[in-house]
């Protein structure tokens, strides 16, 4: 094996370790969102069906290519232990984490960097509190892709570029920001774009036809959901959520995920300056391309509006904590391959490291951690798994209203479940919302969209799972589960009560 090869695999090995002791770390601290992925991979897995609950068919996995992998992780793992979600994703984390260190590696060696920096870039991007937090989401998936994306780039492989932006694509849609950017960033693929387009499209159309002919919508319901809520509440949007919803409640782990990308913006705005200066080394343009497409994926999403939900940040803060490792060897030169420049990577590995220890909260320190540093849902994992199991027995096979958060719930209960994300007559009234209050043009898309969308009518719901205060008399309730401190959330009871 040559020696180039062997370095590339030992970054992947590197990759793989990673991913194992992240997933193992967090197994059973997912937040709530995880739970509907791991939902519909089970279901897809278990009985092909696409779908939250095992009754309804619905289209609100706003990852595709996510379920789908995690789904045949499901069924490899099914002869050892069952259809363990926890295991699957710890599988499917590991085998991404090897990847990415592929294609970092491969990166790295374009850039004429040493084996210290790509692994140093792993540990920096991986260890980001806020991605670890959304462990289970596509949060790997994408990290992974944008690896993928920049090595086909800087090789100048156009139908390789085409086949990693397709899974990007599929991994979630927004991803096109850098999938657009870094082709206009790396010579060899601009040079023959439109192989790289027709590989993409061949790749990726066969599922956006199908999901717009048979789920009813080419893109996930969870694009509507998601802008239709603008934000949490008191103007706590994407743009300034970090500093309005995160930091009063946790401000070390907000300013331990930001630091690395702050960073990444100013190694970013120094290559810029390399380049007029035409001191830029060889891939510079493709590493410059990465950086700004985490300032533009910022951008787009703030101009959307959304909410800050923590999973959002995570690609901008992912591929600026990249460009911040590798943007960083480019700049120290030769020095990067020497003793020095590992020194340098080790230690932004071991601060990234020691940053993820110390922002996680001191009840959450036991592992693998109950919850994880970024966690604002109203019950804790253990609670919600317990409640699920216990509602189940409950129900039966009856259907029950959720009371907000509803993956957890769902995943234990395995049973009908209601809301907006696995019933899709539920969310029709928030389409048609949506739509009406849309420009011409966006009106028009959404309209073709939403074509073959013909939602079942709404069926009786004999339950309801319903939010009281502590202190609050439970008596009217069938049965009713107090939860404990551990959260941002106050203490609460939950109450199912009859439909």
């Amino acid at each position: 094996m040559p020696p180039e090869h062997r370095t590339t695999l030992r970054v992947a090995l590197f990759g793989a370790v990673l991913g194992a002791l992240l997933s193992w770390v967090t197994s059973r601290g997912l937040i709530d969102d995880t739970y509907i992925t791991l939902s519909y991979a089970r279901n897809l897995a278990e009985h092909g069906h696409w779908g939250m609950t095992p009754g309804l068919m619905s289209n609100a996995a706003t990852s595709p290519l996510n379920v789908a992998l995690l789904a045949g992780c499901l069924l490899l793992v099914q002869p050892f232990a069952g259809m363990d979600g926890e295991l699957a994703l710890g599988v499917l984390t590991t085998l991404l984490g090897a990847l990415a260190g592929w294609w970092s590696a491969r990166a790295a060696a374009r850039l004429e960097l040493s084996a210290a920096w790509p692994a140093a870039a792993l540990v920096v991007v991986l260890a980001n509190p806020f991605l670890v937090s959304a462990l289970g989401l596509e949060v790997v998936l994408l990290f992974t892709a944008m690896t993928g994306l920049l090595a086909a780039g800087l090789a100048g492989r156009p139908v390789l570029y085409g086949l990693v932006a397709a899974a990007g694509l599929l991994a979630r849609l927004d991803m096109v920001v850098f999938v657009v950017v870094l082709a206009l960033a790396c010579t060899g693929i601009l040079r023959r774009l439109p192989l790289a387009v027709l590989a993409c499209v061949v790749a990726c159309l066969p599922w956006f036809a199908f999901s717009w002919w048979w789920l009813g919508s080419a893109i996930p319901d969870t694009f509507v959901i998601k802008t239709n809520q603008r934000n949490f509440g008191e103007g706590r949007t994407y743009l300034r959520g970090l500093w309005t919803h995160y930091a009063p409640n946790t401000p070390l782990t907000v300013a331990v995920s930001v630091v690395a990308a702050a960073l990444g913006v100013l190694v970013l705005a120094l290559l810029v300056l390399s380049l007029l200066r035409r001191r830029a080394r060889p891939g510079t343009g493709g590493l410059l391309g990465l950086g700004v497409g985490g300032v533009g994926y910022f951008a787009v999403y703030s101009v959307l509006g959304v909410p800050p939900y923590q999973w959002y940040y995570v690609p901008p803060m992912a591929a600026l904590s990249f460009v911040a490792v590798l943007g960083t060897g480019v700049l120290l030169g030769r020095r990067a391959v020497r003793r020095p420049g590992a020194v340098v990577a080790g230690a932004l590995a071991v601060a990234a490291l020691a940053g993820l220890v110390v922002s996680v909260p001191a009840t959450a320190r036991s592992l693998p951690w109950p919850y994880p540093p970024v966690f604002a849902n109203f019950a804790t994992p253990a609670e919600y798994r317990r409640i699920g199991a216990e509602v189940g027995r409950v129900v039966g096979d009856q259907r029950v209203a959720s009371p907000g958060e509803i993956g957890t719930l769902a995943y234990s209960c395995d049973c009908e479940i209601i809301d907006q994300f696995s019933d899709p007559s539920y969310l029709q009234g928030v389409i048609d919302a949506r739509t009406a209050e849309s420009g011409p043009l966006l009106r028009r898309l959404l309209e073709f969209n939403y074509t073959h969308r013909d939602p079942p009518p709404a069926q009786p719901t004999p339950f309801v799972l319903r939010w009281t205060d502590a202190g609050a008399d439970p008596a009217l309730g069938i049965d009713s589960w107090p939860t404990t401190q551990g959260t941002w959330q106050r203490r609460s009871v939950l109450v199912l009560l009859p439909g």
